[in-house]
């Protein structure tokens, strides 16, 4: 008897697009898992963006905030509409509030050419594009988005925050993922970018990437 494994997914559309893109990509995961066998997919719809926000006056209720935390994984749309702003002028955005509940600190995102997908880059090299550029998420200037510093009609000032134990999880995870790369064929090279020239907070942050990486 073939045992399947069952995953729940919280699903959150979002706004604008994401109400587009979401259900040709369930269907698309629906299809992989029965092509592939061995477990299931169960999805579990629920609501958070800009246009909630502007019909309910919140933008993560604590159903969906609840629904997420209890899930195999999130499959997150897209969230924010320009027009759709707290009193104090920022963009809804409750993505960011998803990866400060569960440290979701880094953003993997894998850039490569497809053979026989067209492409914008002219140059030949653009051909051997494969990389995956790793993103930290919950630090740097996120860390400050809640608590700005104001004086009315003067200035802000938000707080960028660099700390020892964000910094070691990324550069960990990164340099796994390079050597992971590396076993399968690619060149396995991390290039840290950062503003290390001119920031302490990032010269901090280029030290630790320093050790971590040797």
């Amino acid at each position: 008897m073939t045992t399947v494994t069952p995953f729940r997914i919280a699903v959150l559309a979002g706004d604008g697009i994401g109400l587009e893109i979401m259900p040709p990509c369930l269907q698309v995961l629906q299809r992989a898992a029965e092509s592939i066998g061995g477990f299931s997919l169960h999805f579990d719809q629920v609501e958070a963006g800009a246009a909630l926000y502007r019909e309910r006056g919140i933008a993560l209720p604590d159903e969906t905030l609840k629904c997420a935390e209890e899930a195999d994984a999130i499959l997150l749309g897209a969230m924010g509409l320009p027009e759709v702003r707290t009193p104090d002028g920022i963009e809804i955005a409750p993505q960011l509030d998803l990866r400060e509940q569960f440290q979701l600190f880094a953003g993997l995102r894998p850039a490569r050419l497809i053979p026989g997908v067209p492409t914008p880059l002219g140059d030949p090299r653009a051909r051997g594009i494969d990389f995956v550029l790793v993103r930290e998420s919950t630090e740097g200037l996120f860390a400050g988005r809640g608590s700005p510093d104001i004086e009315m009609g003067v200035s802000v000032s938000n707080r960028l925050t660099v700390t020892r134990g964000a910094c070691e999880r990324l550069f960990d995870l990164t340099c796994g993922l390079a050597r992971r790369r590396r076993e399968a064929g690619h060149i396995g090279r991390v290039t840290c970018v950062d503003k290390a020239n001119v920031l302490t907070a990032f010269a901090f942050f280029r030290e630790i990437f320093d050790e971590r990486a040797a």
